[in-house]
Order: C-alpha cells, then structure tokens, then sequence
C-alpha cells in the first residue's frame, strides 16, 4: 500500500511536525507532500482557472501532485485548525489540485470521484476543544471536507482525529495522541 501524507505547517517547531514524524515512522515508506517547504500557491488565479476547467494545470506542483495521488492507495492530512477550518494552502490544494477529470468528473447529478483512495486519515489540532469545532463552529472538517469533497474526490473511510485544547495539554496529553496515530496507522492494511 502506498501512503501518500499532505502536510501543512510553515514552522518546523511545532506539535504538527511532531504529529508528522509519527505520521511517517507509522507509514513507511511514504510520499510527503509539504506545501509550506515545496511553497504552492494555494491561489487560484485566472489563468489556472482557465486551465482547471480544461482539466489541465500549468502548475508543476499541481502536476506532481497528481502524479503522487494517482500511486496512492492511503492518504494522510495534517494541519492545524485555525479559524475553526483548515488552513488556506490546504484549501487551495483542494482548489487546485482536484482537477476536472483527473479526481472527478461532473455531470447533472453533480461529482462523481474518478480516483478510489480506500484509507482517509485527517489528524489535526486545535485550540478550542473537538467539542466546540463539531457543535458549536460548524463542524467543517465532518460536514464540508469529509462528507462533501473527500467523497466527490474518492477519498474514502475518512477517520478524523483532533488533539483540541492544545495551548493548555500536558506533555502526556501529547504523547498520548502521538501514540494513537501510530496505532491508527498500524491497524489499517499497511
């Protein structure tokens, strides 16, 4: 199985690059897609536009990208929440590189996933608890990421995993989490 992991923090102090190491020890060999490092435009412009209607990119990121997402049988998200919702270059990674006809095609009925990607994996953090993310700000990572694009895109069995309230954990805390996603990531089919 090959595990590809998108990572998205621009400082390599964070408890997200622990998060990641973790991630990659757990996985093996894996592809690592770092969009603060590889610096992608998460921004669509008018040309991309044009293109992504087309089902085409100029972008060489966004055709590595999906060179990377078409050897990849298991995917791994990991970001931190800020604003209650995924950072910017992660939602242009979406914007960007889903393209027409690569990830999905469209008709009347509305998306349908052209990749199948059978293991979803979203491990994030938070300052505010899980809690709050889910009933009290929208639960954008269940409603709008997992239920809506990851389906339209064939990401599929999408497992989400939020370390909230992480200003005021204690270092167990941490390593606690750390060592779920070792388990999550052992007990799937790698």
């Amino acid at each position: 199985m090959k595990t590809t992991i998108v990572y998205a923090h621009p400082w390599d102090g964070s408890f997200n690059r622990a998060v990641l190491e973790e991630a990659e020890k757990a996985a093996g060999d894996c592809y690592l897609i770092d969009l603060y490092k590889d610096r992608f435009d998460p921004v669509m412009s008018e040309e991309d536009l044009k293109l992504y209607g087309e089902g085409r990119t100029s972008d060489p990121l966004v055709k590595r990208y999906n060179e990377i997402l078409d050897d990849t049988d298991r995917i791994i998200f990991i970001f931190p929440v800020w604003w209650y919702d995924m950072p910017a270059v992660m939602r242009g990674f979406l914007d960007k590189v889903m393209l027409k006809d690569s990830a999905y095609y469209s008709d009347d009925t509305g998306l349908h996933a052209l990749r199948s990607i059978e293991d979803t994996y979203i491990f994030t953090t938070s300052s505010t608890s899980t809690d709050n993310l889910i009933h009290k700000f929208g639960d954008a990572i269940n409603g709008t990421l997992i239920g809506a694009t990851f389906e339209a895109v064939g990401f599929h069995n999408a497992v989400w995993k939020n370390l909230g309230g992480i200003d005021s954990l204690t270092e167990q805390e941490r390593k606690e989490y750390l060592g779920q996603i070792s388990e999550y990531l052992s007990g799937s089919d790698a």
